[in-house]
């Protein structure tokens, strides 16, 4: 148990220490877009009146989760 705490720690301790300036490229990318959807969920309605409200809302819900999995995806470093 003591070997896989040292381990634990040693990762921890290990992602800690670098700061590689693409993560804080992929932090701005992931903050952007997770703008752009918030943005998007602004014009809900005006998008549910012109397409109607069950496939509004599903296109909706689509596009945010995509954008959720793809800003979890490329800020775990695709392990």
């Amino acid at each position: 148990m003591a070997k896989s705490n040292a381990r634990s720690a040693a990762k921890v301790l290990a992602r800690r220490a670098k700061t590689d300036p693409m993560s804080f490229l992929f932090l701005f990318c992931t903050v952007v877009m997770l703008g752009s959807v918030v943005r998007m969920w602004a014009h809900g309605a005006e998008i549910c009146d012109v397409l109607g409200a069950s496939r509004g809302l599903g296109i909706l819900g689509a596009v945010t989760g995509a954008a959720l999995i793809v800003s979890w995806w490329v800020n775990t470093g695709n392990e």
